[in-house]
């Protein structure tokens, strides 16, 4: 029985959406997911194969009359972003997620919902639970650590994988089919800086309450960066009297917009120093407040500071927090998304270094290259160390390719909707696993989940049962000796069965 998520027209996907909140599952951590997997394919006599990086493929053989049609892939990832808010007290590696429903909107207690990509998970498992669904040979291929650089994707044998036609799920919007994505890289700059032992009188500046979101579906939304706002504040300090920094530290996820950071400084000039921070309240209340008004804050206490960097270090530091972000340039075709964006995303002081993660983003490869160079450009110029690591293709399908027809006729059967090819700026599996198999088809497609990579992450449930009843309608039909027609298999009475 459901036990948080009441109403629902199909009960079993929000089931297993139920189960797999209780286990945790933030990238790196999919062990106990991957072994929810294994033992769920063992109880049904399920074909299942898990690697040593914690992906799990699941075979359902076609059913009777069916065994000659072309087998169908349905993938999703099992891993989640594991974000809270700073007064929430949870556990990712051992706490169970908190599921709280709102009427139509199912969202957690302080952290990410985890619909990001629980809800392909759950659907895979209905789908595979199902003892009375007409279907085509399934394969159903879960990967890890996907929100950390698509690591279980990139590392998968796909020799064991017959499909040549795939449905991701991992959209979150649904009345669109996604047939491609932008590339991506993440960058880590590491400054080596020179720290000195002292007894002074600081400050320590803390930025918080921004909405942040995804460093890519979100970027072009003007959410504010943490990490910028606070390049900005050091940039009006150094207006006006010399600075230097004790520690920084903010963000958490590469792909997420930092939404928290925090600085301890020691100016030369106290008064001037107070006069800048009256300025800077002043600001935040006029400008900043008027773009984002959710929340944010800027403490600022008086603090014992015990070392701190030199004056120079404080120079590089802030010529790299204000290095260019966000939106890059857009496509000069239509969908005008963003082509190329950059997300200052990470910042951890160490005792004699700092550390700053950057993911780029870009549908052409020459400009994901001219990203990197210009980290590269900006780590020389303040004597940093880069490392590029975690890249990723991008991907790009046939918009009247046989998939996406056939999607669009599910979804209109299953919603009486119509839905468009579109792309995306954001990195999905696709990309990999289509540059592994040969004469590879995809599309991916999901429910209406918003503020992803967040604690305010939530999902529309009626999206999510318009979904998969698209799913189920989409496995009835069948295209005949590749010609343009469809039969539709009739399915029997869709329930749950454990």
């Amino acid at each position: 029985m459901l036990e948080t998520i009441k109403g629902v027209r199909n009960e079993a996907p929000f089931y297993y959406f139920e189960q797999i909140s209780k286990i945790p599952r933030a990238s790196s951590n999919e062990g106990k997911i991957a072994e929810y997997l294994c033992n769920f394919a063992k109880e049904r006599n399920l074909e299942c194969y898990r690697d040593e990086y914690n992906n799990v493929l699941i075979t359902k053989e076609a059913t009777k009359g069916r065994e000659n049609e072309e087998c169908l892939m349905l993938q999703a990832h099992t891993d989640m972003v594991a974000e809270k808010n700073v007064s929430t007290v949870h556990d990712f590696e051992n706490d169970p997620i908190k599921l709280v429903v709102e009427g139509n909107i199912l969202r957690a207690e302080g952290t990410t919902l985890g619909a990001d990509d629980g809800f392909g998970v759950a659907i895979m498992l209905a789908v595979l639970d199902n003892k009375v669904l007409s279907h085509m040979r399934l394969e159903c291929l879960f990967t890890s650590s996907e929100e950390i650089g698509l690591v279980g994707a990139g590392k998968f044998d796909y020799s064991k994988i017959k499909s040549k036609r795939m449905i991701n799920l991992d959209s979150a919007e649904e009345n669109t089919v996604i047939i491609g994505c932008c590339g991506g890289v993440r960058t880590e700059v590491t400054m080596p800086v020179v720290r000195q032992s002292v007894d002074l009188d600081g400050y320590k500046i803390t930025i918080g309450g921004l909405q942040g979101g995804h460093s890519g579906e979100d970027i072009d939304k003007k959410r504010l960066n943490s990490h910028k706002l606070m390049g900005k504040i050091l940039r009006d300090f150094k207006g006006n009297t010399k600075i230097r920094v004790g520690e920084i530290n903010g963000g958490d996820k590469d792909n997420a917009i930092p939404r928290e950071c925090s600085l301890t400084l020691v100016p030369d000039s106290y008064m001037e120093c107070e006069n800048v921070l009256s300025k800077i309240n002043e600001k935040i209340r006029k400008e900043i407040r008027a773009k984002e008004d959710n929340g944010l804050f800027v403490n600022v206490e008086k603090v014992k500071i015990s070392s701190v960097i030199s004056y120079e270090d404080t120079d590089k530091l802030l010529k790299c927090l204000l290095t260019p972000n966000g939106v890059l340039c857009y496509r000069s075709k239509e969908p005008f998304i963003p082509q190329t964006s950059r997300n200052l995303a990470r910042i951890r002081t160490k005792e004699n270094e700092i550390k700053i993660g950057f993911s780029s983003r870009s549908y052409l490869d020459t400009q994901l290259e001219c990203s990197m160079k210009e980290l590269e450009a900006l780590a020389k110029s303040v004597g940093a160390d880069v490392y590029h690591h975690e890249r990723y293709p991008g991907w790009a399908s046939d918009k009247d390719s046989d998939l996406v027809r056939n999607w669009q006729s599910a979804y209109k059967k299953a919603t009486g909707k119509e839905t468009n090819p579109t792309l995306i700026h954001a990195g999905l599996e696709c990309g990999l696993i289509s540059s592994e198999i040969d004469k590879f088809t995809a599309i991916s497609v999901g429910a209406n989940v918003h503020d992803l990579h967040t604690p305010k992450e939530t999902m529309e449930l009626d999206s999510l049962d318009r979904i998969y009843d698209t799913i189920i309608e989409m496995l009835s039909l069948t295209d005949l000796s590749f010609q343009d027609k469809w039969v539709r298999f009739p399915q029997g009475k869709i329930t749950l069965t454990r």
